[in-house]
């Protein structure tokens, strides 16, 4: 036992000794197995580069930047071309290339000058700069203005014998219009009509011109006994409507008052619960800006009339 005894720590170191010496020998292997590994990436990175450099392709890329609009960027890849590539096909491509871009580097900033100078014409001369129109056409619906004044009477629903009037409280006078709508769709949403006052430079809103049908077949349609399809845009293709909005006089009379029409859809075609005659347009969500500057008429505001 004691002859056992003395010889286990023996055969222990040496277990452990060929242990040390098989780590090694794997550590070793590895190291050259990582060093091989990295020798081939290198040599990948290099033949890549090889391949993004090629003339073919460095013309490709300079041309995206270019289309993409990143023109100091598209200038350092030509330039690099004509003075890697001298006397090439390349270098004449890139040449070229930088001729067509500088042109349309100018042509923007000809255009940015001519769109400044628009601007400050604009901004110099006011709301003098509008024009108004009687005609507008957008989406699907043509807006005809036959005439837009101010009165102290809104008459509408008319059905031959018989119409209706709205009129002013004392110190009040509406801004009425009288318009003609044509549209493609059987059920439009109509535009609002908007009357702005003239105040330090803008023009502030005052509200917005209501819709009435102007006119009715006869009393029987009006009543809503039989339908009037010349008030039905899924029959007829225009329908004319009174317009009104009443107002100051003194609005009317400290500012030139601007009516303005918004390019958009809001006023919808309702039943009423009560009265006649049965259908009426009334406003939905319409939004309209409180006060206007000049650019936004290049838009989504028309100018009609100033009264």
């Amino acid at each position: 036992m004691k002859f056992i005894t003395k010889i286990l720590p023996f055969a222990f170191i040496g277990i452990f000794s060929c242990s040390d010496g098989q780590l090694k020998t794997d550590l070793q292997i590895a190291k050259a197995e990582l060093e091989k590994t990295k020798q081939e990436l290198t040599n990948c990175s290099s033949q890549l580069a090889d391949v993004l450099n090629t003339p073919d392709q460095r013309i490709l890329t300079a041309n995206k930047l270019f289309v993409d609009g990143n023109f100091s960027g598209a200038r350092k890849e030509y330039e690099e071309i004509k003075s890697k590539f001298t006397d090439t096909e390349y270098a004449k491509t890139a040449i070229k290339q930088i001729v067509a871009m500088d042109k349309k580097i100018e042509k923007r900033r000809v255009e940015a000058e001519k769109q400044r100078a628009e601007e400050l014409r604009k901004k110099a001369l006011g709301f003098k700069v509008l024009k108004p129109s009687s005609t507008v056409k957008f989406g699907d619906l043509t807006v005809k203005f036959e005439k837009v004044w101010t009165g102290k009477r809104w008459s509408f629903d008319d059905y031959g014998s018989r119409y209706k009037l709205r009129d002013a409280t004392r110190g009040n006078k509406h801004v009425l219009a009288r318009i003609r709508i044509s549209s493609e769709s059987k059920n439009p949403k109509l535009p609002p009509v908007l009357a702005y006052q003239f105040f330090d430079g803008k023009l502030i809103l005052l509200g917005t011109l209501g819709y009435e049908f102007r006119r009715w077949k006869d009393y029987g349609s009006f009543l809503g006994n039989y339908a009037d399809y010349g008030n039905d845009f899924a029959h007829s293709k225009t329908i004319p409507f009174n317009l009104g909005y009443e107002t100051s006089e003194d609005n009317l009379k400290t500012g030139r008052v601007y009516v303005v029409m918004k390019k958009t859809g809001c006023f919808n075609r309702e039943n009423k619960d009560f009265g006649n005659p049965e259908v009426q347009y009334t406003m939905g969500i319409c939004t309209p800006k409180s006060s206007l500057e000049v650019s936004d008429f290049d838009n989504d505001y028309v100018l009609i009339k100033t009264l």
